[in-house]
């Protein structure tokens, strides 16, 4: 690899890039400093660097032995990508039909940005005792199998070198070859590949477009001895109408965004920051279609900086420029997301906010998780607190709304009729759920727990309520207590974990507000809570 000091960049983009590559390319376990440098060929300094400040966006975090991994806003970007883009949200069922009509393994594919790879988006194997296997984030090369190969009869040859690395017997090893086969292959309009990247692997292979600069593959992939020249013409058939349609599901999406809408400035001038921004601008709305003014605006620059930064975040694949001169979600985040996944468990993602609460405060602090669809509050996490006297709650029981601070920190920011309805049957007044939503938590005194007080404040994902941080203490400790510490601790918590959860920049909801947005029940991020 490239030496991340000497790096072309303008403004080191490449270096923050090369280490989160890094950090996610390492599932399972994490990365020292001196490690992680002599990995990249850089210096210990600019990594300690880089690592600190992605730690500051929890982009990046640190395990129990102090290694660096990936952190919880990687994974809940990850989610919301996966969300919101077709090619997750509906190509994974598109996947699943062809594995099912085929009894293949089904996979799209997407190019890198490096002219020489692409890698897995997503893969559906079929119910098989032998099956043909590629995880999602795999990287393969374009001149070898099914998927890359299809990606060349859209995308061409361009950045190729002439001689190509040989997989297998099968491989093609010129690019001077591979231009005479994508010429046979233009006439069927799809691939086949028999054991040129993995000896004893077969598929059929069709292009799609993303995006104007940015094209993938679906494939039918099987072991060779199963695979069969009659089964070709509809296996084509097949990925020919899939492929359609994921070219319009990509096409015909409606953007969110309203003309003209300004969007929020990155919080500081830094270039982590930027660079976290427009992560999370285009995992919150992976098709849209930003101008340089939105990118001025996001950044907080003026034109000539703008187009500085949005080509280097070109060059490393965060974004891709478009035809129309304007700019959209890159390959890069795409493969990020293949890579990390999604239904990240929510308390996990909280847990390290939940200990620091509990070690700051010495209390037993919980995570109450509320499901919209049931009106359900349940208890996600539990960290005891440090004292002799404590309470513990136990993980997966069901609190009530009307009873205790967790419960209702959560009912006052309901939409008002329902937090009406569910407050007049259990007798709780208005005017206590204005005075919650006023100062921002609640505290209730053996409310649910004897001789216990509570204290919690609500969270929210994306504007929406989606649960609250409650710290519960013995009475007999609640008086020698200052009468701002402990509200403060919680509320600051509570905050921290809106700001680690939301992607979508809807704010939070107005306090007394009646809207139709106000009481939409949408979830946001899709979180796979603790039952």
């Amino acid at each position: 690899m490239e030496q991340l000091d000497q790096s072309a960049q303008r403004d080191g983009s490449k270096e923050v890039v090369a280490v989160i590559e890094a950090v996610i390319g390492r599932a399972g376990y994490g990365w020292g400093v001196r490690e992680l440098a002599e990995e990249l060929n850089a210096s210990r300094s600019t990594v300690n660097r880089i690592l600190s400040r992605l730690v500051e966006e929890r982009l990046v975090t640190r395990d129990a032995s102090g290694a660096y991994i990936v952190g919880p806003r990687l994974k809940v970007l990850s989610a919301a990508l996966q969300e919101s883009h077709p090619l997750f949200a509906e190509g994974t069922k598109i996947l699943a039909r062809l594995s099912r009509a085929s009894g293949a393994t089904a996979l799209m594919a997407v190019e890198s940005g490096n002219p020489e790879q692409c890698f897995v988006l997503a893969s559906v194997e079929p119910d098989a005792p032998v099956r043909y296997t590629l995880p999602a984030g795999t990287n393969l090369p374009t001149h070898a199998g099914a998927l890359g190969m299809a990606i060349l009869t859209r995308r061409g040859t361009a950045g190729l070198p002439e001689e190509l690395k040989k997989y297998t017997e099968a491989s093609i090893d010129s690019r001077t070859r591979i231009e005479n086969a994508l010429q046979s292959y233009a006439t069927t309009g799809a691939v086949v590949s028999i054991g040129q990247h993995i000896p004893d692997a077969a598929g059929i292979g069709v292009p799609f477009t993303v995006n104007d600069r940015l094209f993938g593959s679906l494939s039918l992939s099987r072991p060779r001895n199963e695979f069969k020249e009659s089964d070709i013409e509809a296996g084509v058939e097949l990925l020919r109408e899939a492929a359609r349609e994921l070219e319009s599901l990509l096409t015909d999406r409606p953007s969110n965004r309203r003309p003209g809408e300004v969007l929020p400035e990155a919080e500081s001038s830094a270039l982590i920051q930027r660079i976290a921004a427009i992560i999370t601008a285009f995992c919150s709305e992976p098709l849209a279609e930003l101008t340089l003014q939105d990118l001025s605006s996001l950044w907080g620059t003026r034109s000539v900086a703008t187009r500085r930064l949005a080509e280097s975040a070109r060059d490393v694949g965060l974004i891709t420029r478009l035809d129309n001169k304007t700019w959209t979600s890159g390959p890069t985040l795409l493969r990020w997301s293949s890579s990390l996944g999604s239904g990240h468990d929510l308390p996990r993602l909280v847990d390290e906010d939940l200990r620091g609460l509990s070690a700051q405060t010495g209390e037993t602090t919980t995570l109450a998780l509320y499901d919209a669809e049931t009106e359900v509050v349940h208890i996600g996490r539990t960290i005891a607190g440090a004292r002799n006297v404590r309470y513990v709650l136990e993980e997966g029981e069901e609190i009530p709304l009307t009873a205790g601070a967790a419960g209702k920190a959560i009912l006052a920011h309901l939409p008002r009729h329902v937090s009406a309805t569910i407050g007049k049957e259990a007798g709780v007044q208005g005017q206590e759920l204005a005075f919650i939503r006023a100062q921002g938590w609640a505290a209730t005194d053996s409310e649910r727990v004897p001789d216990a007080h509570g204290i919690a404040a609500p969270f929210f994902v994306n504007g929406t309520i989606r649960g609250s941080v409650t710290v519960t203490v013995p009475n007999h400790r609640v008086a020698g207590t200052p009468p701002t510490e402990l509200p403060s601790a919680v509320v600051s918590t509570a905050q921290s974990l809106t700001r680690l959860l939301t992607v979508k920049n809807s704010g939070l909801p107005a306090r007394e507000s009646n809207s139709k947005e106000q009481e939409s029940t949408d979830h946001g991020v899709a979180f796979a809570a603790a039952q």
